[in-house]
C-alpha cells in the first residue's frame, strides 16, 4: 500500500556565496527525494548537482514503476546513481567551463513498509521517530575515514574534505540501506551548510516543536543562518502521515 506523505524542501543561498549550487527534488507522485550539494570551489558545482538530481529522479521514475522487491530497488538506485555519477564526470571533461566540478547526493525513496536510502558525500538523512533521532548516512569525509583508522585530524585542516563525490571519478559506490517507519515518522534531508552549524541534538528539537515539513524546514535554515551558516543551506523533510 503507498503510504500518503506531506514533503516539503527548502534552499537558501545563505550569507556569504555569490550563488545557490545545493538542488533538492521532489517526486511525490513517485515517492522519489533528493538533496545534492555542489561542490564548494570547484566550477559548475550546480550543474553537477542539478545533472546528477536530474538524471537518477527520471531514471527511477521509470524503473521503479515496475519493481516490487527492497532488492530489486536497491539495485536500480545503485544503477542509477552510477550511470549519474558517469555522466557527470564525463560532461566535466568534455567542456572546460565544466572541469572538477562535482557533487554530494543524498537519496530517498518510501515503498509500502521501507525508506531506501542513498548518500555520496556529506549530504546527511535523518530519521526522527517519537522515541528516538538518527543519523542514517554517515558523512564520506577526511575526518570520518582517519576516525575509523584511529587516527586524529585537525578539525580545521581536515573541515569539508570529502572522501567520495558524483563527478570526481569514472566510477563511484554509493552507499545504499533500508529502514522500516511508521506513521508520524519523519526523514530530514540537509546538506552541511545547515548540519556545520546546528547539532544533531539541536535538530531533534527544532523537529519537535515544527508543527509541519514547511515549517521544520523553514525554522531550520532560519536557525542556521542565525549561526552564522557561510553555506548555501538546504533542508527537505517528508512526514508519513498514514
Amino acid at each position: 500500500m503507498r503510504p500518503k506523505i506531506e514533503a516539503f524542501g527548502l534552499s537558501d543561498i545563505g550569507h556569504v556565496r555569490k550563488k545557490n549550487e545545493d538542488v533538492f527534488k521532489i517526486l511525490e507522485e513517485h515517492l522519489l527525494f533528493s538533496v545534492a550539494d555542489g561542490m564548494g570551489g570547484h566550477r559548475a558545482g550546480d550543474i553537477a548537482a542539478l545533472h546528477a538530481t536530474t538524471h537518477i529522479n527520471n531514471l527511477l521514475a521509470k524503473t521503479l514503476l515496475s519493481t516490487v522487491s527492497i532488492d530489486q530497488i536497491i539495485n536500480h538506485i545503485n544503477l542509477a546513481i552510477k550511470e549519474a555519477n558517469f555522466r557527470v564526470f564525463n560532461l566535466s571533461r568534455s567542456n572546460r567551463d565544466y572541469s572538477g566540478m562535482g557533487t554530494t547526493l543524498c537519496f530517498l525513496h518510501l515503498n509500502s513498509s521501507h525508506a531506501i536510502f542513498a548518500h555520496i558525500g556529506d549530504s546527511r538523512i535523518y530519521h526522527y521517530q517519537k522515541n528516538s533521532f538518527i543519523q542514517l548516512t554517515k558523512d564520506h569525509s577526511l575526518i570520518n575515514k582517519l576516525k575509523d583508522q584511529n587516527k586524529n585530524c585537525d578539525k580545521k585542516t581536515c573541515k569539508n574534505i570529502i572522501t567520495k563525490a558524483i563527478g570526481t571519478y569514472p566510477k563511484i559506490e554509493p552507499s545504499i540501506d533500508t529502514i522500516p517507519y511508521e506513521i508520524g515518522d519523519i526523514f530530514l534531508m540537509t546538506t552541511d551548510g545547515l548540519t556545520d552549524y546546528i547539532s544533531n541534538e539541536h535538530i531533534k528539537k527544532i523537529i519537535e516543536f515544527s508543527k509541519s515539513p514547511q515549517i521544520l524546514c523553514e525554522n531550520l535554515i532560519k536557525e542556521a543562518k542565525n549561526n552564522g551558516s557561510s553555506d548555501n543551506i538546504t533542508a527537505l523533510a517528508v512526514k508519513i502521515i498514514e
